[in-house]
């Protein structure tokens, strides 16, 4: 059995909340596919630099599971055609390598105006010589 960990992104419109209810039933696929679960991480509603389809979001879900490497294509089969699941990525786990690449954004907030103070400064039009 080798350790994977695989993430998925649902659609928040067709879960309640965070997708709890939709993450146990992920997790119980898991176990049916021989697997343990090791670790579960919700990782919050993001918006997404491209859209998906029409989705401009998403709620992220990471798991870390000890599984057969057969199982890996059976569980991108169960959830290929999901309507829920806008996207399901399953990686080799390597222990200590996503602990900084997770950690909860820093949110500054400044002002929530629209402009940037520095805008105009460092406008093109500034920037000009002449």
């Amino acid at each position: 059995m080798a350790k994977y960990e695989a993430v998925f992104i649902l659609d928040p419109l067709k879960v309640e909340g965070n997708g709890e209810a939709f993450s146990q039933t992920i997790e119980e696929q898991f176990k049916e596919l021989g697997g343990e679960v090791t670790r579960t991480k919700f990782f919050e509603k993001r918006i997404f630099a491209r859209p998906i389809g029409k989705h401009k979001a998403g709620l992220y879900w990471d798991y870390v599971v000890e599984m057969p490497e057969a199982s890996v294509a059976l569980l991108q089969d169960k959830y290929r055609l999901n309507p829920t699941v806008l996207r399901l990525a399953v990686f080799n786990f390597v222990e200590g390598h996503d602990d900084d690449v997770f950690k909860p954004r820093a949110r500054d907030f400044r002002d929530d105006s629209f402009q940037d103070d520095g805008f105009e400064r460092d406008s093109y039009r500034g920037s000009r010589d002449r």
